[in-house]
């Protein structure tokens, strides 16, 4: 769980579904977004972090800006520069379900990975961390990469890179609950839900956000994600959107206080393959004690890759 989960506790079921959309109309919308050219991923532009006031250390490794912090005891520090909300798009009328169970299909026709025995994982992650000293909030915008290599065993070497430092791991087998193989709809629910609180929408987005950390998913198990997705109430469909790493996929979002304070999490996946591409979370109304305007992106991952490799 991310730091500002540990901060904002509490639950809310997610919002009302859009209108019905017939499983003709959303195949031939997902075949036109299949069909749009895919960029090829680019790196964002980086540059050094800038000095911070009362000695709060900071690390940036993708280009968001830092705070600065007023002077005097028992002040608010400035807010945070947090990243521009992804550009959306807004489709009235058109049900996220069908679009999601077209998606499903396409998914499970794609070949499953193969290549070793070694599960090979590579993200970045942006999220603000918030301190919270009497009247004094501190809120450091804290991005890294990380490189994870998971054998066959279940014991882990994980790799951590930021602006300046860089750390390794190794770690033990972990008893994590393992995907159920056939992908079945109502499995794959209760297995991203099985680990962590609530049973919403947004509890789901947050989990499978999650799991796709150190589980790789065939193409199966993939399809039966977006087929539970596609079971729950307030799920958006916000067509093609670009991630932060440049690549195209298909964005589906979800409003709730999942978190403790009104947000709104925004999943992307891969238009042909299904895979999680990336997913955020964006605070929509009350900024609770993190020192961010609203609306403000707070927390971010980027799944660049999830395969098998030998070693």
């Amino acid at each position: 769980m991310h730091d500002t989960d540990r901060l904002l506790q509490g639950l809310d079921p997610a919002r009302d579904t859009l209108p019905p959309m017939t499983d003709a109309q959303a195949e031939a919308l997902l075949e036109h977004i299949t069909a749009t050219a895919r960029p090829t991923a680019r790196r964002g532009a980086r540059r050094r972090p800038l000095m911070w006031v009362a000695g709060v250390a900071a690390t940036v490794v993708v280009a968001v800006g830092m705070i600065g912090l007023i002077d005097g005891p028992g002040q608010r520090s400035a807010f945070a520069s947090t990243p521009a909300p992804l550009k959306l798009q807004a489709f009235e009328g058109t049900a996220a379900a069908p679009v999601l169970r077209q998606l499903a299909q396409s998914a499970e026709k794609q070949p499953a990975a193969s290549g070793g025995t070694t599960e090979h994982f590579s993200y970045e992650t942006w999220s603000l961390f918030t301190r919270i000293d009497g009247k004094q909030v501190t809120s450091e915008v804290v991005p890294q990469r990380y490189e994870t290599w998971q054998k066959a065993d279940g014991s882990t070497e994980q790799v951590v890179t930021w602006e300046g430092g860089q750390d390794k791991g190794s770690f033990p087998p972990k008893n994590n609950p393992q995907p159920p193989s056939a992908g079945g709809t109502e499995e794959m629910k209760h297995w991203i839900l099985s680990q962590g609180d609530g049973k919403s929408a947004g509890a789901f987005l947050n989990r499978l956000n999650e799991r796709s950390l150190d589980t790789v998913l065939t193409p199966q198990q993939v399809a039966g994600v977006l087929r539970a997705l596609a079971t729950f109430e307030g799920v958006e469909y916000n067509g093609t959107v670009e991630d932060r790493s440049g690549r195209s996929g298909v964005a589906f979002s979800v409003e709730s206080a999942f978190g403790g304070l009104p947000n709104k999490q925004t999943v992307i996946f891969d238009p042909h393959s299904g895979k999680l591409l990336a997913h955020e979370e964006m605070l929509t109304k009350d900024p609770g004690e993190l020192n961010v305007k609203i609306p403000s992106v707070i927390d971010y991952t980027t799944h660049v890759k999830s395969d098998y490799t030998t070693g």
